[in-house]
């Protein structure tokens, strides 16, 4: 097994090393915005399969699936994908989607979207990207949310939690050049790679106006685009 693998893996094994399942069934407003954003950006038809990569506890696949949209978590955390199928049959209605999970990404299977958060910076981008093409139907879209690497306070918040470096230094991918180019070589022609956020949008979530204006204007400026708190990673295969 791939050391990389392993040692991401028997990280996220560990709940306190995930997103908080007892936050999911109310996301804060800096989290709404986020995943509002990606699923704007996917417009899915109602009733759609997508794939969410780096599931985790489930952040992203419980805000498609209580829309109505048939979700498939990816995860190297085994455990991570049998806590939260754990949350999805307990906490499911009958106007959610259907839930399926798996450790590796499908080989052949042929979706309209895949989405992502907090994941893409603990992968090769360059090898993933490629993949993602390939598994997306013409017309089908990627959404993810990324850290963005000239974005200090990240190693500031990496430091004082004491999140190992050897988990996160795949944050060094995250720029707003190196994404382009990554698409661009992965073969989307249409893409952008949107600011969010200038200041680090979990600051306003006791002001919810401010925190929209912060999330969706401040970090996409021109210029300021560089030093955003994230990214939103959009792209189309034609």
């Amino acid at each position: 097994m791939d050391p990389e693998y392993h040692q991401q893996s028997s990280y996220f094994d560990v709940s306190a090393n995930r997103f908080a399942q007892n936050l999911l069934s109310e996301l804060s407003p800096a989290h709404e915005l986020e995943l509002g954003a990606l699923a704007d950006y996917l417009s899915l038809p109602p009733g759609s399969t997508l794939i969410d990569f780096g599931c985790g506890s489930g952040r992203v696949s419980l805000y498609f699936l209580e829309r109505g949209y048939h979700v498939i978590g990816v995860d190297v955390s085994r455990k991570s994908l049998n806590d939260l199928e754990k949350y999805y049959r307990t906490h499911k209605n009958p106007s959610w989607g259907r839930f399926e999970s798996r450790p590796t990404l499908p080989s052949a299977a042929k979706v309209r979207a895949i989405a992502g958060a907090d994941v893409l910076h603990h992968v090769n981008i360059s090898r993933y990207l490629p993949l993602f093409h390939r598994l997306l139907v013409p017309g089908g879209k990627i959404a993810f949310s990324e850290p963005n690497s000239y974005h200090f306070p990240w190693y500031i918040h990496y430091f004082t939690n004491h999140i190992p470096w050897s988990i996160e230094k795949g944050i060094m991918q995250c720029s707003l050049f190196n994404f382009r180019r990554l698409l661009r070589k992965a073969g989307f022609d249409s893409f952008t790679v949107r600011g969010h956020g200038l200041l680090p949008t979990p600051l306003f979530n006791s002001f919810p106006n401010l925190c929209r204006v912060n999330a969706m204007r401040w970090g996409n400026f021109p210029l300021l685009r560089l030093f955003a708190f994230r990214y939103l990673v959009l792209a189309q295969k034609h």
